[in-house]
């Protein structure tokens, strides 16, 4: 048996889930997420319209795809750039005009 996520982040999860669009309801222990909405739908992949975690953290497909991703983010708080949307971010944070337009307050 292969968890979806470490039991620390089962409620992170659930509150991802809701965040993302998913309708989470418990189930036995564990919980059950269908998209909510055809906006949501039409968003996720259709094999993602439906996820379940068990009490044991065992899930099907999606539910372990999913898992995977946020524990990904998790480890990774800090999002990254290339070096040229650095500079770019930069110049637009200080204000200065580099031919895109300065920033208006």
């Amino acid at each position: 048996m292969r968890a979806v996520v470490k039991p620390k982040n089962l409620l992170g999860f659930k509150i991802w889930l809701e965040k993302l669009g998913y309708d989470v309801n418990a189930l036995n222990g564990g919980f059950a997420a269908r998209a909510k909405s055809r906006e949501a739908q039409r968003a996720y992949k259709k094999s993602h319209h439906y996820v379940r975690v068990g009490a044991d953290l065992s899930g099907n497909p999606a539910a372990h795809e999913l898992g995977n991703e946020f524990e990904r983010h998790l480890a990774a708080p800090e999002q990254t750039c290339t070096a040229k949307a650095e500079k770019e971010i930069l110049h637009i944070v200080k204000g200065e005009s580099h031919g895109m337009g300065g920033l208006v307050a």
